[in-house]
Formats: C-alpha cells, sequence, structure tokens
C-alpha cells in the first residue's frame, strides 16, 4: 500500500456502542491507496478500543473481493508463573484445536465451521507459532464475515473445553493402548523430521530453555502430550483468552461501520459474561489467582543471554582457528535410510523488536548475501562445480529480541566440516574483514537488491493487501506500544502500527546509504560476526529409523501390558463416549440461523481476455466473450479495436496469445510450451533444463556478450520475478511447461522488459558444462528430502500405476525416474577416460547432455509450440501486439501456430488393460515418517459432464470442516487430514489421507460412510446442502481472488477445456443439485474408489508395512506390492514388468465383495435418470 500524500493527518474520536454502551476510541490512519488500484478511492486503517475491556478491534478496506478475519492473540509458553506446565506441553495448540469445538453459546461441536460454511466459507483455521495464536475466516463478500464474527469470538473468549472434546482432538490411548488424538496425529508426522530437530535445537541455543517461551515447543512434544490434562487447557486459557490480549482484523471489501457493529457485538458479550460470572477465572480459587500472568505476555518476560559451549560459538575472531575447541557445532541426528546428506543451521541473536530500520536492512544483507545464483554464498556453496549443498536461505523472526537463521539443505555429510570455514571466509571478506578495505562490498549490487525488494513490496501490496500487512499488524499487537500505557497516545499507537505494515520509508534510508559501503559492513559485523552464533549440525541416521519405529513400538505394548484388559476396556469406552457426545446432532434451527449471503453482492476482479490468433482474418485480435467481467463488450471490444489500430506485422503472428487486461501497475507475461514432441528419452531432462535456464551465459540481440553471473544480476534488477516449469504456474497441466517474466508497467514499458528476458533465456543463452554440472549436481542433491517425505513418495508411486510412462512429464521427472537417471549421467560426466589426452577442458560426458539439452531446445522453443500469455493494463501499452511477435518470433517465421490441445493430464492416461484383473497398488515403507500417507484413484469425469457439479457439491458435503469426515476420521483421531478431490485436468477421482495414524482404520472408516449414504442406511441432510453450496461457492471465487490469479485462471482453463466462464456455469448448476443428485453421484462415482479396482499408493512407517499391506490384500488388492525403502528405486523402474502379487487369503469372511468391480456393483442408483 501506498501512502496518499493529500491526508497525512491521524485522527482519533469516540463513539458509543450501539448494543455495549462502550465509548470506544476509534483512531483513524492518515490515507492510503492500493497501488495499481486506479478506480478505488482512498481508504485508512480504523483502530477501534475498548476502555471498559481493552479489546481491540482493527478494519482495513482493500479491493479484495474475499474478506478476512484474524483473531490473534498473544500467547506466551514459558512453563508460567510459577512453572505449572512444561514449555514443551503444547498448550497453545492445544488449546487452538479445542477452541473450535464449541462455545457457552453455541455449545454443539462443530457449529462454527458449519455455519461458517453457510457464510460462503471454506469453514475456519488457525495457526499456532512461537508468540502468538491466529483464527481465520475468509468468506466471499464481507458480509458472511461480518455475520459470524460474533460466534467465532464466542467460542475464542467462551470455549466449553470438554473433557470429550479433548480425548479425541488432543490426545487418548485407545482400546488396543495405542495413542491417537487430532493434535497428537499431527505432531506425531513432524517432531522427528529433519527440519523440526534441526529448528528445535537451534531455537533452544538461542534461548536457552526455562523461563523463555521463545525455545518452546508450542506444537507440544508427544512425550508431554501423552501426560497433558484438560485442566491445564483450561487454565491456559483463563490466562491468556483475555479481552485485553485479543484483537479483531477485518480486511477486505468492508465499511467500518458494518466491523464496528460487529465488534460491539463481542463487547456486549464480555460484559454480560462478567456481570454473570460465566467466565472461567471467576471461579478459580484466589491462591491461583496469584500465579496468573500479570501485564502483556512477552513484553516483562527475561530473555536469558546465550551460553557459549557445544553448540555456540564465541563471535568471529580470524586469528582463531577452525579446529578451536570453542568452535564445537551441536551434532543431532535424525531419521533416514539415506545417510548422505543432512542439514547445517547457523543462527544469531538479532535486533530488538524497535529496532524496524535494522531489521529491515539486515533482510536486505541476507538476500544480498543468498537470494539469486550470483550471490555470494550461492556461489561459494551451489552454483560451482563441487557445491556442498542443494541450496541455503536465510529465515527470522521479530521478537522483542528476534534472531536471523541461515539453512544450508542437503549438505553432503563427508563435507559438514567444510561448511563453517567457508562461510566465514566469505562474509568477513565482504565485511572487509580479511581484505580490510570496503571494495570487497558490492554497493552495486545492494542496489539491485533494494530496487528488486522494494518492487516485490508493492507487487505483493497489490496483489494480495490482506497477505502484505498481517505479519505487520500482528507483530504490532505483540510488541508495539498501545494506548494508555505510560505516555503512550492513539496517535502514537497508530504511527507504530504504519512502521510495522509500511517498510518502505526504511527501503528509502537504505537507498541513502548506497554510497556508504562501511555501513553496511558495519552491520555485518554487528549481527553476523561479533556476536555469538548458534551451530547445528543434523546428520542422517539409518539406525535412528530402526530405534523410534521399534522404540514406538515397544512403549506401546507395554502400555497395553501395563493398562491390562479391564484398563483398555475402560479406555475404549472412554473414547466411544466422547465420540458419542461430540456427535451430538446440531439443531436445524441454529444451523439456520445465519443467512446465506447474497452472491450478487460479492464484487469481482473486473477484467477481460482478448485473443491474438495467427490463423484469423481480418483483425488479428477478438475478445473472447466469455471472458469478459467487470466491463461491458463494448468497452473491451473498443480496447481490442485499439491494439489493432496500432500494429504493423501482427497479422503475421505465428502463434496464439491470450492479452488480459486487469487493473495493475505491474506486467506478467508467460509463453506456455507443449512438450507433447519429446521422447521418452528426451523429457528425462527437462528438470536439467528447468534448473538451468535463468542461469545460464547469453549473447544479446546487439552481441553483447554477458556471463553467467551477469545475465542473472541484470535479471534480478529489472523484474520482480521469473521462474519456469512443468505445467503452468504451478504444475496443472503437466505436459506443457512455462517461462514467465514480472515487472513493473513504468510508462507502459513493462511488456517489452518481460518479453526482452523471456526472449532471452529462450533464444540468446548459451548452455555450458559447468551450468550442466551444476544442475545435475544439485538435482541430484534435492533427491534424499523427496524420498523421506511420504506425501511425495505417495503421490510418486500413484502418478506411475496411473500414467503412461512413455508420454507423462509426471513420471518421466519423478524422483523414481530422475534418481537412476541423474546417476548414471553424474557418473559418465565424471569418466575422463572419453577426454582427448590433450585437452581436458571439455568433457565427453557432459558435451553428449549438452547436445541433448540444445535438440530439446530446438524442439521446444518453436513458435508452433507455444501459446504467449500477459495479464497487464493493456490502454498504456503501446504497440502492444508488435511487440509481442517480434519479442517471440523475429521476422523469419514460416511456420503457423496452432491452438495447442490435448495437454492435459489425463492426454497421458494409461490405456485400459482389458486383460487386468485390478487390484493394483503399492504399498512402500519409509524409515523417516512415523505416520503415513494414502492415494487412491479411480476414473472421473469431464468438466461439462452432467454429473460435475453434483460430485462436487457431494464431495464438499461428506469432507467439510466438521462433516462426516471430520467427525469419523479427524475427530476419532485416526488422521490429521483427509480430501477427495476431482481433477479436471486428469480426470481421476482422489482419495487422500495425511499424517494418518492408523490408515486401515481411517479406510474403513471412509469406506463406511459412502456406503452408509450409498445404502440409503444415511440421509444427506438439506440444512448440510445448502452450507455445502455456500462453501462451493467461496472455493470457486477464492481461485481468482486476486488480478493475477483471475488472469492465469481464464488462461489455464483454455488447456483444460473450460470456457472461461467455467466456474460461472458452475456456480449456475450448483445452485440446482438436490439430495437425491447428491445420492447418484456418491453411488456412480465415489464408490468406485473404495473398490479395489482403483489404484492404491501408500507411504507408510517401516514398522507398519505388514499390518498395512495385508489388511489391503484382504480387501481386494491382489497385485499389492510391498515395498521395502531400499528397493523404491528397482520396484518402480522404467523397465520392470514383474509385479509381486500377493496371494488372497482362501478364507476370508466377506471377502467376494472386495473382488475388483464387486464391492461398487452392490449399490444400485435409484434416480430417474438410472432407471
Amino acid at each position: 500500500m501506498n501512502m496518499s500524500n493529500n491526508n497525512n493527518v491521524v485522527s482519533t474520536t469516540t463513539k458509543s456502542g450501539p448494543q455495549s454502551s462502550t465509548k470506544w476510541n476509534i483512531t483513524t490512519s492518515p490515507l492510503f491507496t492500493v497501488l495499481g488500484s486506479e478506480n478505488s478511492s482512498p481508504t485508512a486503517i480504523q483502530s477501534y478500543h475498548s476502555p471498559r475491556t481493552s479489546l481491540r478491534g482493527l478494519v482495513v478496506t482493500t479491493d479484495e473481493p474475499i474478506c478476512s478475519l484474524h483473531i490473534i492473540l498473544s500467547t506466551e509458553s514459558n512453563g508460567g508463573h510459577h512453572n505449572w506446565h512444561h514449555p514443551d506441553d503444547g498448550l497453545p495448540h492445544t488449546l487452538e484445536h479445542l477452541v473450535f469445538l464449541g462455545s457457552q453459546t453455541h455449545p454443539h461441536k462443530g457449529v462454527l465451521d458449519k455455519l461458517a460454511n453457510r457464510c460462503m466459507a471454506d469453514g475456519t483455521n488457525a495457526w499456532t507459532a512461537t508468540d502468538h495464536t491466529a483464527y481465520t475466516l475468509s468468506t466471499a463478500g464481507s458480509e458472511g464475515a461480518i455475520n459470524l464474527l460474533p460466534i467465532f469470538a464466542d467460542h475464542v473468549l467462551f470455549p466449553t473445553i470438554t473433557d470429550a472434546g479433548f480425548v479425541t482432538e488432543v490426545h487418548h490411548v485407545n482400546g488396543q493402548g495405542e495413542n491417537k488424538g487430532v493434535v497428537y496425529c499431527e505432531m506425531q508426522g513432524r517432531e522427528n523430521s529433519e527440519g523440526s530437530l534441526v529448528d528445535r535445537a537451534i531455537m533452544e541455543l538461542l534461548y536457552p530453555t526455562g523461563t523463555c517461551g521463545y525455545s518452546a515447543e508450542t506444537g507440544g512434544k508427544m512425550s508431554n502430550l501423552r501426560t497433558l490434562t484438560v485442566e491445564k487447557v483450561r487454565r491456559y486459557h483463563g490466562e491468556y483468552y483475555t479481552p485485553d490480549n485479543t484483537i479483531l482484523v477485518l480486511t477486505g471489501n468492508v465499511q467500518g461501520g458494518e466491523f464496528f457493529k460487529a465488534l460491539d457485538e463481542v463487547e456486549a458479550l464480555i460484559l454480560k459474561r462478567r456481570e454473570e460470572g460465566e467466565r472461567q477465572d471467576a471461579i478459580i480459587n484466589a491462591e491461583e489467582k496469584e500465579t496468573y500472568r500479570v501485564g502483556r505476555p512477552w513484553i516483562d518476560s527475561p530473555i536469558p543471554p546465550m551460553e557459549l559451549g557445544v553448540g555456540v560459538f564465541p563471535p568471529y575472531d580470524p586469528s582463531r582457528a577452525d579446529n578451536d575447541a570453542s568452535m564445537t557445532p551441536l551434532k543431532i541426528l535424525f531419521p533416514s535410510e539415506d545417510e548422505s546428506r543432512g542439514t547445517i543451521s547457523i543462527a544469531w541473536r538479532g535486533p530488538t523488536y524497535q529496532s524496524k530500520k535494522e531489521w529491515t536492512h539486515l533482510s536486505l544483507i541476507w538476500d544480498y548475501l543468498t537470494d539469486s545464483a550470483a550471490s555470494p554464498l550461492q556461489l561459494a556453496f551451489v552454483e560451482n562445480d563441487e557445491p556442498m549443498c542443494a541450496d541455503l536461505g536465510p529465515a527470522h523472526d521479530i521478537f522483542t529480541e528476534g534472531y536471523h537463521q541461515l539453512w544450508f539443505q542437503e549438505v553432503e555429510v563427508d563435507r559438514m566440516e567444510e561448511v563453517l570455514p567457508l562461510f566465514y571466509n566469505v562474509v568477513a571478506r565482504q565485511a572487509g574483514v580479511i581484505d580490510g578495505d570496503e571494495s570487497s562490498f558490492d554497493l552495486t549490487r545492494m542496489r539491485t537488491v533494494i530496487r528488486r525488494i522494494r518492487r516485490r513490496l508493492l507487487e505483493a501490496s497489490e496483489r494480495r493487501p490482506t497477505r502484505a500487512i498481517i505479519d505487520g499488524i500482528v507483530r504490532n499487537f505483540l510488541y508495539g506500544p498501545r494506548a494508555g500505557e505510560t505516555g503512550v497516545t492513539p496517535e502514537d499507537e497508530m504511527a507504530a502500527l504504519h512502521s510495522d505494515v509500511n517498510a518502505l520509508p526504511y527501503l528509502d534510508d537504505a537507498e541513502g546509504l548506497l554510497d556508504d559501503a562501511s555501513y553496511w559492513q558495519g552491520l555485518i559485523k554487528k549481527y553476523i560476526l561479533d556476536r555469538p552464533m548458534a551451530v547445528v549440525l543434523g546428520k542422517p541416521s539409518a539406525e535412528m529409523s530402526k530405534q523410534i519405529s521399534e522404540g514406538e513400538k515397544e512403549r506401546e505394548s507395554k502400555q497395553a501390558e501395563e493398562l491390562g484388559e479391564e484398563g483398555l476396556s475402560h479406555l475404549a469406552k472412554t473414547l466411544e463416549e466422547a465420540m458419542e457426545k461430540n456427535e451430538e446432532p446440531i439443531p436445524d434451527e441454529i444451523l439456520l440461523s445465519l443467512p446465506v449471503p447474497n452472491l450478487e453482492k460479492v464484487p469481482s476482479i473486473p477484467l477481460f481476455t482478448a485473443r491474438l490468433s495467427p490463423s484469423m482474418d481480418g483483425s488479428p485480435i477478438s475478445i473472447i466473450p466469455e471472458s469478459v467481467r467487470g466491463f461491458s463488450m463494448e468497452d473491451a471490444e473498443a480496447l481490442a479495436a485499439h491494439m489493432t489500430n496500432d500494429v504493423s506485422k501482427a497479422t503475421a503472428s505465428p502463434f496464439y496469445a491470450d492479452l488480459t487486461h486487469i487493473d495493475s501497475a505491474f506486467v506478467f507475461a508467460a509463453v506456455g510450451i507443449d512438450t507433447t514432441p519429446l521422447s521418452t528419452k528426451q523429457r528425462l531432462y527437462l528438470p536439467i533444463l528447468e534448473e538451468i535456464l535463468f542461469k545460464l551465459p547469453a549473447t544479446l540481440e546487439d552481441g553483447t556478450q554477458l556471463s553467467k553471473d551477469e545475465f542473472v544480476n541484470q535479471l534480478q534488477d529489472e523484474t520482480v520475478s521469473y521462474s519456469s516449469g512443468l505445467g503452468l504456474f504451478g504444475g496443472s497441466i503437466p505436459q506443457m511447461s512455462y517461462i514467465s517474466v514480472q515487472v513493473e508497467n513504468t510508462d507502459g514499458k513493462g511488456l517489452a522488459n518481460a518479453l526482452r528476458w523471456i526472449r532471452r533465456a529462450l533464444f540468446c543463452t548459451i548452455i555450458t558444462e559447468q551450468a550442466v554440472r551444476t544442475a545435475v549436481q544439485r538435482l541430484i542433491s534435492e533427491i534424499p528430502p523427496q524420498i523421506r517425505h511420504g506425501p511425495s513418495i505417495a503421490a510418486t508411486v500413484a502418478a506411475v500405476m496411473n500414467y503412461d510412462e512413455s508420454r507423462s512429464n509426471s513420471i518421466a521427472c519423478n524422483v523414481l525416474r530422475q534418481k537412476p537417471f541423474l546417476s548414471k549421467l553424474f557418473e559418465g560426466m565424471n569418466n575422463l577416460e572419453d577426454c582427448a589426452e590433450t585437452d581436458t577442458s571439455s568433457n565427453a560426458g557432459i558435451q553428449a547432455v549438452i547436445e541433448e539439452l540444445e535438440g530439446i531446445r530446438k524442439e521446444l522453443f518453436q513458435t508452433v509450440n507455444m501459446h504467449a500469455f500477459v495479464a497487464a493494463n493493456l490502454r498504456i501499452i503501446p504497440n502492444l501486439l508488435d511487440t509481442l511477435v517480434t519479442s517471440l518470433a523475429g521476422d523469419s517465421v514460416s511456420t503457423q501456430g496452432r491452438l495447442i490441445e490435448n495437454v492435459s493430464a489425463s492426454s497421458v492416461l494409461k490405456p485400459e488393460d482389458p486383460s487386468s484383473s485390478g487390484g493394483d497398488g503399492a504399498v512402500c515403507a519409509l524409515s523417516a515418517i512415523e505416520s503415513g500417507f494414502l492415494n487412491i484413484m479411480a476414473p472421473g469425469i469431464k468438466p461439462y459432464d452432467a454429473n460435475r457439479a453434483a460430485l462436487l457439491v457431494a464431495i464438499e458435503y461428506l469432507t467439510a470442516l466438521e462433516g462426516d469426515f471430520w467427525i469419523k476420521l479427524r475427530g476419532a483421531g485416526l488422521t490429521y487430514s483427509y480430501s477427495i478431490s476431482d481433477s479436471t485436468d486428469s480426470q481421476l477421482l482422489k482419495f487422500s489421507l495425511f499424517k494418518c495414524a492408523d490408515i486401515p482404520a481411517a479406510f474403513e472408516t471412509a469406506s463406511n460412510i459412502i456406503v452408509d449414504y450409498a445404502s440409503g442406511k444415511t440421509k444427506v441432510s438439506s440444512v448440510g446442502l445448502e452450507n455445502s453450496k455456500a462453501s462451493l461457492a467461496y472455493q470457486l471465487i477464492s481461485q481468482r481472488s486476486t488480478k493475477l490469479n483471475a488472469a492465469t485462471n481464464q488462461f489455464v482453463k483454455t488447456f483444460r477445456g473450460e470456457k472461461m466462464d467455467y466456474d460461472k456455469y458452475l456456480l449456475s448448476n450448483i445452485a440446482q443439485v438436490t439430495e437425491e443428485d447428491v445420492i447418484h453421484v456418491i453411488i456412480k462415482h465415489l464408490v468406485q474408489i473404495f473398490d479395489p479396482s482403483s489404484k492404491l499408493a501408500i507411504a507408510c512407517p517401516t514398522n507398519k508395512l505388514d499390518s498395512i499391506h495385508d489388511y489391503f490384500v484382504q480387501r481386494g488388492w491382489k497385485n499389492l506390492k510391498k515395498v521395502k525403502e531400499e528397493e523404491l528405486f528397482t520396484a518402480f523402474a522404467a523397465d520392470d514388468k514383474k509385479v509381486d502379487e500377493a496371494s488372497i487369503p482362501e478364507k476370508v469372511p466377506g471377502m467376494s465383495m472386495f473382488l475388483p468391480g464387486a464391492f461398487a456393483a452392490q449399490f444400485k442408483c435409484a434416480c430417474p435418470r438410472c432407471l
């Protein structure tokens, strides 16, 4: 956001609340406008403060169609006064989960999310950070958010926190002696991961444990969760969830008066609770109250100094030897079968919260050191012939005294000892400590960094204003001055808020220091070299994997034995009773208490698309009628005519292009490229090509030679962002690749600038041996974390089973194909026998790779394979069509373009095998995970299938927050998350389990839910159906909730076989879906997911491989592979034609229903269409 110059006055007034009679203090900021919003009136931040309860509110009006509510509380986990809890108990996180289970006014579990869906939201959400907890709601338009705000606040401030809710949502032991629960399941999937273990260790070094909550595991360690009690959670709520520690923030297309009315309703409720004495703290005894929190969290909490010793190095001393005893890193292990690569994290204490300029400038230093392939640390560690790691990157958190951190990812274990000496050498040289002068610091590079960060901040404020400012709002609420504190006025509070959400003034200060290298070198010395440094080396351990797996199995076995049959029976009954309590139906009158918002009132992003067509007679461009939103057709056609008149060569365009007009200060230009002409072998090289595309030397159009570093530096200096990859803008349409560049549209020159860089990357760069060697080594180094990642393996195996390996990019580029392929390439590149004895400057192995890459470029980068895309304010771009055509095609093009078709994922599905008996799948054991991940794929439907709208409604009805799946899967602690999706790209239905504690039980439960609806045992609720439709409306609108997203969404639709108004078509059809339609699609489409004719892919912990495999064999997946981690690359090798067929036991009760096709065949739809 930009401050305007017409009103820089902060004003404070008072206003009496209509329900509470509280005289609110209302402070209004200076006016500002959102960058690029030509048609928006200036707005301001309004802050509300109640003198009676100290409750705070904040409203920011933006042009976003999505309205966002954040309820933020400062939460500290430091053991409490008098140490009544452990910092790692996870009280902030467990309380976050329990808040959603009911309030004193609305005690039914699930009522909040069901009402949220009705308000055109996709449920509610929350996050727990180190220093705060935030509850969130996003709705289409503001009506739903305003209506739900008081009910949401009621849940946050006055939750029920029941025993039953704690049992299912946090932790319980089931009748088999196993530990379960939603929170427990979530942390089980995270606690022993590589990143979590290293981060926990580094935080404990930065903020020694004891009284400092900054090092606490706010999510909760599993050992602590097993002993945590609901009484502690209730007490924590009483201490921290108070009005004076709460702020409600509403952003979007909303007016302050609407927000004030809803906020005052919350104030009235708080006052009512106080009068009735119904707050939790009203019944707590006086002795316990004496140990309660006093004052604001964090502000007065002591922060102990870092303690030199193992893991904490003293300040840098160039005369000290690398092996000095005072420089011993902390070494920790993480579970992994692959022991070749690990992680290193180094960190320092940073500035205080108040040092905002220094924080901004320190962030610029880290961008200077790390942000591109030409930055000093990237060159030293990654972008060279012998890289030590796959990547590196900074991180930071701003606390009362924050920290900044550098991660080295996928470091070669054998070279870990080399990392810190090299790091010191690079950074000390930049600081002038080694050379002793200022010339080692590149002020030209720092200028580039500052300019780019400014552009990125401005683009972020245009794209998602809420996302751009919410972190600053949170930070200000936690640590900023508050009116009423000693000497602090409302104007002071607002000024501090502005300094937290607007970093541009600090960038102005930085630009004023671009002639002073000593300033920047001084920052490096002050915050990196001259203070203690925490160092953690995370090393992989196959033995640790075994110990965790066997240890957990032994612990639960011992636990079951100690509980005995009677104890287990009691726990099973407790769980059953808790489930019954949580599943108590909500009366319809409550669910109908809020109206469904009027969809017509939801603002949309104004835009339209003009298409350039090479084969068109007459005018070279035409408006796509269904793309027009917020404009008249006459206005759109007038702009098209203007572009056509301003053209000399456009009629000779050899390719198609979509030109989307949006109200933006930036230009986004891209080229979609059809990869279908490639051979199976060539597809394997695509990841290498994508890796090097923007990292090569170039010969420019005028003959100028640019080195790789010069190319990258100039690219960084002139752009907001750039990227390339497979799929279009994030993975959809995997048979295409893309290249994109975003720039400022200063004086309408942005398009020419963006296309110039696209042209250079496609046609002017030179593939070198060093670039290929670096890329291959980097891609190899990125493989181990993919193998340790359960969702990645489950998705990869599912792709192998569903797609044609000879044509699919998804298969050619996945880890199971890339590891053996890249390893073979690397071996060939290191084989010097083929090199001439007299010429060691050339490597035959690398040259062979270069020849393959050049062949792919020649094949792909032809205009016949291109479909260009531009999203910008088209009115201000001169010679638009000439610029587009000449930039991408040049003057000598003979091949006429085509409209690219058949590039969706469905185009490369495996053909039906009439000889197959079905039951295909794989269960893969991974040593690094403690919870399971499942994907089941079955045939889906096409975009305009008559059942599509009903299918989407049915999926939303079943899987919505507090829907059947939520209650019986997540609510029972079986899995942390789940989903059913229907993709028009792949035309596949997919059921997934994520961080699942018990895959067989979760699958069985999900199957039973579907069966109960298909058999007629369970009926579709009319209220639930209406809520599902409203929630779906939000999901469709949210996909186009920003200007650029709305534009790119329309472009991608072209290749999915959808018209640009497809979401409008769906919304119309969704409104007509009946309860009968839902049952119809459940029987016809969703039942088949759970039939053994579907394809099954599972990643699970090693100790659960046999039991999961045996369960699904009994369910009918008779061709189910059982794959150990070390067998992954042979079990799914490209030439592997063998199938490890597991035999079905001869006698399994009810087995006949689990034969492929037989399970789904049990259910017949009785609707008129099927009779």
